[in-house]
């Protein structure tokens, strides 16, 4: 640490109260609620009381301000505010904030800051009362003469993880402190129309609702081309030695892809059709050509059991030209942040002006976490079966344990306990099964809200507990944290089926098979049950047994295709092949799983019609 500046500064910490339970009452509502306050209320407040936004934390945030007096009008002026804006709305469904105040000693690192004088803030935050604002001394003995407000004492308090009790100050939000609520600010204007005259982080962060990162400019290095430029990104080389040989995987290309999504004036090719070209003897020219890419980004990583060095090369794709290149070596845990340095770095590269997303950090245990859920996920997708789901929930279980505040583990278990409790994979409590997949799916948003599989898995979870409209909801975060994930829009697209959007199903596809040009069967599998239900039957087979494999567990929508054609022979064929694997399976229990779920008018009706028929047992 002894590298890192110091400096005395004051430090807000803010949380939302209740918001598990918020979002579980009314996961739309409140998204909608709490984007409003952001925009309306929150943001304004911030430019106007000279903050800056440092960086969110769990379902809470950090605002930064070099006068301790303005940091105690803006926490006065802001719960003023946010209590005016909801006085029509019921005590149920209003949103709170918790904040505390400290000056103290931190540690700077680039844009962040660490410490005490951190900690401090973010423990005392959590004493204040629903809508309140709690002190320090060191701030009370600063504010005490110059604002005109009442302070009721704590006395001192113990708090986690701080040696020496706190003293602690309450400000009343009483009629003397009315005075600092001020007019609503002009309201700033949302980043995608307007270039924010300085970077603004977030102060608000809430999973479900957190602003993407957004173009601001649009200047290609190829000028004259109407579209935006694609980028694909191969696997990155590892040279790591001995036991740290691809203890990595694939999560530097990987989590390059998923922070280049996120700038919509690129179209970012999916991992699964990049990653095809792993160990590949052709060309960058023709390896761009079959991707349909404009740029090649490939690099080398090698890690040490401490430091992680990174090369990246961005390559024309038909030039086969060098345009840009970098080398960095960083501690394992600034992953996340050199994976946004290099997509900025690319994204610059191309003639693109964007503004820096808010990046989540990442320890060593998240690594750790991450290549068992990656391991899992590659393990199943190779192998859809019951022995390869068994192998991943074992798995997951220990990561859980070993990694507690990762949220890899919990998105990763509750994807598993999903595909485990669809295909009848799994036994227990079915109703103890979904709760618990809920459960695991909002703790991995609440731990890292903004990773596009913590919004999938919840997508999967919310499916399996017959919310199929919030869902949809899910995964279309999930798109928009990483437009080019073609699992989050057949997640999608499955899911809009469900609800009779099939229309906009078969767009959502459509989009799916543009990112990902080598798309396996899942995109096959789902575009087929679509057209099925749409009653284009002929259309569907087709569709099906254009993917080169599929899932044993597909044969239920290959049984329900040819029920729709009128071949009996064939429906019984594929459902044979199907009930051989999965004998406990039954048409009751397939009602039971799609019930509540599939609620698009008379299609359950006729999917379980198509069962019985083609052999399914009663």
């Amino acid at each position: 640490m002894d590298d890192y500046e110091r400096r005395l500064t004051t430090v807000l910490s803010a949380d939302v109260v209740g918001y598990s339970s918020l979002m579980g009452r009314d996961e739309s509502g409140t998204l909608t609620a709490l984007q409003q306050l952001r925009y309306n209320e929150i943001n304004p407040r911030i430019e106007r009381h000279n903050g800056r936004i440092v960086k969110l934390m769990g379902d809470g945030s950090l605002v930064e301000f070099a006068s301790v007096v303005d940091a105690v009008r803006f926490a006065v002026d802001v719960q003023h505010a946010i209590a005016a804006a909801q006085t029509e709305i019921t005590d149920e469904t209003r949103i709170q904030f918790r904040i505390g105040i400290n000056v103290g000693d931190v540690i700077v690192a680039g844009d962040d800051i660490y410490g005490d004088g951190v900690n401090i803030a973010a423990r005392i935050e959590g004493l204040a009362d629903p809508g309140g604002i709690c002190i320090t001394r060191t701030v009370f003995d600063q504010v005490n003469d110059k604002l005109d407000l009442t302070f009721a004492p704590m006395g001192p308090q113990e708090v986690k993880n701080i040696s020496t009790p706190v003293e602690v100050y309450r400000v009343e939000l009483d009629e003397r402190s009315q005075a600092l609520a001020l007019e609503a600010p002009p309201r700033i204007t949302e980043p995608q129309v307007e270039v924010p005259r300085r970077k603004t982080k977030r102060w608000l962060l809430v999973a479900g609702i957190v602003a993407l990162a957004v173009a601001v400019a649009l200047n290609f290095l190829q000028p004259e081309a109407a579209k935006p430029p694609v980028i694909a990104v191969l696997p990155f080389e590892d040279f790591s030695s001995g036991e740290h040989k691809g203890f990595l995987s694939d999560a530097v290309s990987g989590g390059i892809i998923t922070s280049l999504a996120r700038y919509p004036q690129m179209k970012v090719i999916s991992r699964r059709s990049s990653f095809k070209f792993r160990d590949s003897d052709l060309g960058i020219s023709e390896i761009a050509d079959q991707l349909g890419a404009d740029f090649i980004l490939e690099g080398t990583q090698q890690y040490d059991g401490e430091r992680l060095q990174i090369t990246a090369n961005l390559i024309d794709g038909q030039s086969e030209e060098h345009i840009w290149a970098d080398d960095v070596d960083v501690p394992l845990e600034d992953l996340l942040k050199t994976n946004n340095v290099i997509s900025l770095n690319v994204a610059g590269s191309v003639g693109n002006k964007v503004i820096e997303t808010e990046v989540a950090r990442m320890t060593k245990d998240d690594v750790s976490a991450l290549m068992i859920a990656n391991a899992a996920q590659s393990r199943i997708m190779r192998d859809f079966s019951r022995e390869s789901l068994l192998k991943n929930i074992e798995e997951q279980e220990r990561s859980l344990k070993d990694y507690p505040e990762s949220a890899w583990g919990y998105l990763g278990q509750a994807l598993s306990l999903r595909i485990g409790l669809r295909y009848g994979w799994i036994e227990g409590d079915e109703e103890e099964i979904r709760k618990r997949m809920y459960d695991l799916a909002r703790r991995g948003v609440e731990l890292d809200p903004n990773n596009f599989m913590a919004y999938q898995a919840l997508g999967r979870a919310l499916t399996m507990n017959n919310d199929p409209v919030a869902a949809a909801n899910a995964f279309r975060r999930a798109i928009e944290l990483n437009p080019s994930s073609s699992f989050a829009r057949t997640s999608l697209a499955q899911t809009l089926g469900f609800i009779g959007e099939t229309e906009e199903a078969l767009e959502v596809i459509a989009e799916a098979e543009l990112v990902d040009p080598f798309y396996g069967h899942d995109i096959h599998w789902e575009k087929a049950r679509i057209q099925w239900q749409m009653g284009d039957c002929d259309q569907a087979l087709e569709t099906f047994q254009a993917s080169p494999s599929m899932p044993v567990a597909a044969n239920t929508t290959l049984a329900a295709i040819y029920h729709c054609l009128g071949n009996v022979e064939k429906a019984r064929q594929a459902m044979a092949v199907y009930v051989a694997e999965n004998p406990g399976w039954t048409v009751s229990r397939e009602r039971d799983v799609n019930s509540g779920l599939w609620i698009a008018q008379g299609a359950l009706d006729r999917w379980l019609e198509a069962m019985e028929s083609s052999g399914m047992p009663l």
